[in-house]
């Protein structure tokens, strides 16, 4: 078994095609197809199920695709370590929706120009989803929402957020006249801490919403509240990036569910060179500001 073969096979599964895996991995569609059949003839088993139009994981495949990852990441630290601890190589790093699209951008710029070897990947998604990757080991680091709770994870404390309840601008105030309108509330996923958050403000303020339509993006919850369907909640550091952000009124969100701690989180037993790196990158970008770190760093 070679680690160009897992590496084939990891590309394929997250495109779902030999071709776009080929393109990805600037091979031509027939060497990726060999080099599948070669690793299920040496695993005995089918790893993709193929049809004339994509290529989808198999049960096994399922299964052998954590182990394919995690012997790459494997690998790739001991590349770094062997270079005397240059960060190069694949690093999958998540991070909430907001925090990628608002905090993060000119500290990966910097990252990125500091250790061009390094192949940097961005998961955006919910913190429900890359905490699951960071303990399947999907992910080598995160940006989430609050402290690890978990023993196995480790980090520190990034940015605070402060939060709004957004609402057409003809609601100038969430008082009962709002109460009784039963507004739609526009939320994320069930997995979503943002979404829980703003469910606990509902509940505490006694807003029972008509109904609450989930939306897998932000940008999507906006224009709703600025057509006037509903309310939604935001980070404010997000909300003032968006054009038309005059087209709603924001809410001051009273309490400890108005701001929420954003964490660099990791695996406690992570030791790579890329990770180091971020770390140090983050510091270096937060300057003065207090930074908290988690016992075990």
């Amino acid at each position: 078994m070679e680690i160009a073969q897992l590496e084939i096979f990891v590309a394929v599964a997250e495109t779902g095609s030999i071709t776009r895996a080929a393109g990805k991995l600037l091979r031509v569609p027939s060497n990726v197809s060999t080099r599948i059949q070669q690793l299920e003839r040496e695993l005995g088993v089918k790893l993709l199920v193929r049809d004339k139009r994509q290529s989808t994981l198999s049960a096994d495949g399922e299964l052998f695709l954590d182990y394919a990852r995690s012997i790459i990441e494997l690998v790739n630290e001991a590349k770094a370590f062997s270079a005397g601890g240059e960060p190069r190589g694949r690093f999958r790093l998540g991070a909430l929706e907001s925090t990628a699209a608002v905090r993060i951008p000119p500290i990966l710029a910097a990252f990125h120009l500091k250790f061009p070897a390094v192949e940097l990947e961005l998961d955006a998604n919910s913190s429900g989803v890359l905490f699951d990757r960071l303990l399947t080991g999907q992910l080598t680091a995160a940006f989430t929402d609050g402290c690890p709770a978990v023993p196995s994870l480790t980090g520190m404390k990034a940015f605070t957020e402060e939060l709004r309840i957004i609402t057409p601008r003809t609601v100038t105030r969430l008082d009962d006249d709002f109460r009784a309108s039963h507004p739609t509330a526009f939320v994320f996923g069930r997995v979503c801490s943002y979404r829980q958050r703003f469910e606990d403000w509902l509940d505490v303020e006694g807003v029972v919403p008509g109904r609450y339509l989930e939306i897998s993006s932000y940008y999507s919850m906006f224009a709703c509240v600025a057509a006037g369907a509903g309310i939604s909640m935001m980070p404010a550091s997000l909300l003032k990036t968006l054009p038309g952000a005059a087209g709603v009124r924001a809410h001051p969100i009273a309490g400890p569910l108005g701001s929420a701690e954003t964490w660099l989180t990791w695996r406690r037993d992570c030791r790579s060179a890329n990770l180091k790196a971020l770390i140090d990158q983050l510091k270096h970008h937060l300057r003065a500001v207090p930074v908290e770190v988690a016992p075990g760093i």
